[in-house]
């Protein structure tokens, strides 16, 4: 004769629980909370494109740029810079900017189209003709590149006969 068998209440009833120590549990709560955290941040707005504008004065001139502070790749970004000078211009303007940071960008081009450009080791030459009043702006049409990663400082100067009058720093984040 055969022993009884006893019939289970449920498929699982012979699976083995797993011991769990309280590390691991601390350990998972901890990566809920950031990943929570990550999310929050990129439901309020924190991690997408953010501009910044920066200004500045010396030297007859006021500078104002608006320029992507945080960016993605792939997205586009303003860039645009007032250049403003007490009595208004008379020469061609010559802006100065970093090469290197604008290596991140994809560029559609700069309005208005500058009169000249040149460059050295590290620097970009663009000479604008100068526009009527005391205003010039400076536009570049761009977005950051789908293969950039990380992001760059950069600067931009207005330079009168070889000389950096005036220069405004500034650095571009870029998140995943």
């Amino acid at each position: 004769m055969r022993p009884a068998t006893r019939i289970p209440d449920s498929v699982l009833d012979d699976v083995r629980g797993s011991a769990r120590s309280p590390a691991v549990a601390w350990l998972r709560r901890g990566a809920v909370t950031v990943l929570a955290v990550i999310v929050a941040l990129g439901a309020v707005g924190l991690l997408g494109v953010r501009s910044a504008t920066v200004h500045t004065s010396g030297g007859g001139y006021e500078l104002t740029l608006t320029y992507p502070q945080v960016a993605r790749a792939g997205l586009d970004v303003p860039w645009d810079l007032t250049v403003r000078k007490a009595g208004g211009f008379t020469e061609p303007v010559v802006i100065v900017v970093e090469s290197e940071y604008f290596d991140m960008f994809e560029t559609q081009g700069w309005t208005p189209e500058p009169s000249a450009e040149t460059s050295d080791a590290s620097r970009t030459y663009m000479t604008v003709d100068p526009p009527p009043g005391d205003t010039l702006t400076l536009g570049f049409d761009a977005y950051i590149q789908p293969s950039s990663q990380l992001g760059h400082s950069g600067s931009v100067s207005v330079s009168e006969r070889g000389v950096d009058v005036i220069t405004l720093e500034f650095t571009t984040w870029l998140v995943p």
